[in-house]
């Protein structure tokens, strides 16, 4: 190792024990923000609900710290491009919604309702899966009783006694194997379990205890997104925007070059895109971790300067 690799790889180390060194600060803040919520509720249940923008800033500030902790537990032991990449994206994104809230506190309705929106598509797409899955599920076990009588069909027109007392006897255990390895090609959620419930079984299973539980958590939302667009105030639908646009919203709380410095970048690499497939740097630089490695600590620093200050007015307030 030459004497600038040994140089950049100190440097490594040290953007990476500075950032880990944050997190009982990070932790301090979370748990003060848990605190002030709980006395919330408990103190003013009435106002202080999913209809109050004071409380969406607050679990905005709080579930961000938490997200925060476990980058820090999580990622930060072993460096590696993609994953370097994936945190300084992600932490970006966090950084505009801490900011166009601290910006206006009303813009906590925006995050509620990108929210319900977002658990109703995810629920709805779900579902879909889950409908694909049943069919799956029933015509694997449709095929595979339709292979079971062809292979007896076969074994029983067998001239050798023993041949075909062998063919019977490994039938179950064939069939079984073949139709487990085609089906494992398939992206299946309940495909391992199906191998030992049974398709037909597993697929009634599914019908009958994962789809109810999805249906009612998708009506549960639409009764919340249609309290959501009777409840809060014309002005809060105004800034809804139709479709979500992190360069937008980026412009928004004036970070829009940092967008389009992380974007290019991430993109680059993160996208199976021509450029990262025929490109012969597959991995960030050394020089180029180290800048990511700063950008972190520096939107850190950012965060918990935010979060104190939401403490120091939420504390005077009260």
């Amino acid at each position: 190792m030459s004497v600038s690799e040994y140089n950049a790889t100190q440097s490594i180390e040290a953007a990476i024990t500075k950032i880990r060194e944050l997190h009982p600060q990070i932790e301090q803040l979370h748990n003060k923000l848990g605190e002030i919520i709980q006395d919330s509720h408990t103190k003013q249940p009435s106002s202080f609900n999913k209809q109050s923008s004071t409380y969406w800033k607050l679990i905005i500030y709080r579930d961000s710290l938490i997200r925060i902790q476990l980058f820090l537990e999580q990622n930060f032991n072993y460096i590696e491009s993609m994953g370097l990449l994936a945190v300084t994206r992600y932490l970006f994104e966090l950084t505009v919604w801490l900011k166009l809230v601290q910006k206006d506190e009303e813009y906590g309705f925006v995050y509620y309702h990108e929210l319900i929106v977002t658990k109703s598509k995810y629920f709805t797409d779900l579902r879909k899966h889950i409908t694909r899955e049943v069919d799956f599920l029933r015509e694997t076990d449709v095929e595979e009783k339709h292979l079971i009588e062809r292979r007896i069909h076969e074994a029983t027109v067998l001239s050798d006694s023993e041949s075909r007392q062998e063919s019977l006897l490994q039938l179950g255990k064939s069939v079984e194997k073949e139709i487990d390895d085609k089906a494992s090609r398939k992206f299946s959620i309940y495909g391992e379990q199906a191998q030992i419930n049974g398709y037909g079984f597993q697929a009634l299973l599914v019908e009958t205890k994962i789809l109810p539980d999805i249906d009612q958590s998708i009506t549960e939302l639409e009764v919340e997104l249609n309290q959501f667009k009777h409840t809060v105030a014309v002005s809060i639908h105004l800034s809804i925007p139709k479709r979500w646009n992190w360069k937008e919203q980026a412009k928004l709380v004036d970070i829009e070059d940092e967008y389009n410095f992380i974007y290019s970048y991430t993109s680059k690499l993160l996208h199976a895109i021509p450029v990262s497939l025929t490109t012969n740097q597959k991995n960030l630089e050394i020089s180029e971790m180290i800048i990511f490695l700063k950008y972190i600590y520096v939107r850190l620093l950012d965060i918990i300067d935010m979060a104190e200050q939401l403490l120091l007015t939420t504390n005077a307030s009260s």
